[in-house]
């Protein structure tokens, strides 16, 4: 099993365990709260909203994360040895992020415009899914210039998110 395979093991397995300790906590307490099915159904629709909006933070935190590495690499301050790596899993992340999209489950700082301007929306992920990927390939090929000149133009996170990521919540 390679490296970035057990990464994506070890981040589903804590997605797994993250959404097991708000599914039965939920389920519990609509058992509780109310003798009737519904609530327990209700709670279950909660539960599996939280997974949806959890799922789709966690890849974008690890977008960011990975995002970031590549500004080092590209900056010179990391080593480049890491540049494949760092440039797949951008790509998977942005392959999948159009699915974590999908399901029309507000929450988290994604805006009602997510899905309101869909057509738009998942055109950006589709362009990001396209770039990511090039990005992935050159830097499968060790080709740090071709990676940093196409920064710029594959990673065009702030132009999404100001028209679709609401601001941080205070914590």
């Amino acid at each position: 099993m390679t490296h970035r395979n057990r990464k994506i093991t070890k981040m589903k397995n804590r997605r797994l365990v993250a959404l097991s300790a708000m599914v039965v906590p939920a389920l519990a307490f609509a058992a509780i709260v109310s003798p009737r099915a519904d609530a327990a159904e209700g709670a279950m629709a909660k539960a599996e909203a939280d997974g949806i909006i959890f799922e789709r933070q966690n890849l974008m935190l690890q977008f960011d994360k990975d995002a970031e590495l590549l500004g080092e690499i590209a900056a010179g301050l990391k080593p480049k040895d890491k540049l494949a790596e760092v440039t797949a899993s951008i790509a998977e992340t942005a392959a999948a992020s159009k699915a974590a999209f999908a399901p029309r489950v507000p929450g988290g700082r994604a805006k009602p415009e997510v899905w309101s301007n869909w057509a738009d929306y998942s055109r950006r992920l589709d362009d990001l899914e396209k770039n990511t990927k090039q990005l992935a390939e050159f830097g499968a090929k060790g080709d740090l210039t071709s990676v940093t000149n196409m920064l710029g133009g594959a990673l065009q996170c702030k132009e999404c998110h100001d028209v679709y990521r609401g601001p941080k919540k205070p914590t």
